[in-house]
């Protein structure tokens, strides 16, 4: 079996050129291993005053992190077109309803896409955490953002304690709430 999908122009007719599966099946083997050596940035220095924001809530509030004041907050900063952010949405939702009213804080901040796809996914996978949406990435770069999922460490006292890229599962989520709580 042969698969087409190149093309090529030859004297002003655009043919098909036909590719084994083989060929095909090692330039997405060789994409793949280059990505895989894509570095990872490191976690940001940390243990700073965190950047003030201002972030206009999906359901329309406003959320200031001096609002916060005297909780312990994770930031999770993501995009609705990330895997990452897809295949980890629903631990988000779980860590924060377990979480909830327990002293740390999970906010949500979609960004790098528009404002209805990141209602489109709040809607689609049920999440209930405070979400806003930063439009022109300006909290994403006071905190230093690299590559999402990011999520950022903030303490009650207002000092960032860690902002670094990171898949948040559950597992890693629920070890940053009980950092940040003392539990």
């Amino acid at each position: 079996m042969m698969v087409t999908g190149i093309l090529s122009v030859q004297s002003e007719a655009i043919t098909r050129v036909k590719r084994p599966p083989v060929v095909i099946a090692r330039v997405l083997a060789m994409a793949i291993a280059a990505a895989a050596t894509v570095s990872v940035p490191p976690v940001q220095a940390a243990r700073r005053p965190a950047p003030p924001f201002t972030l206009t809530l999906l359901d329309g509030k406003t959320l200031r992190l001096a609002d916060l004041k005297g909780s312990s907050v994770i930031l999770l900063f993501w995009a609705p077109w990330c895997p990452t952010c897809n295949a980890e949405a629903a631990s988000w939702e779980r860590e924060y309803r377990e979480w909830q009213g327990k002293g740390v804080s999970l906010v949500g901040i979609g960004l790098l896409d528009n404002r209805a796809a990141v209602e489109r996914f709040m809607r689609q996978y049920h999440l209930t955490f405070p979400t806003g949406y930063d439009a022109d990435g300006s909290i994403a770069k006071a905190y230093g953002f690299t590559v999402q999922p990011f999520w950022a460490w903030i303490a009650p006292d207002g000092t960032l304690l860690r902002a670094a890229y990171g898949p948040a599962d559950g597992e890693e989520l629920d070890a940053a709430f009980h950092t940040l709580s003392g539990r």
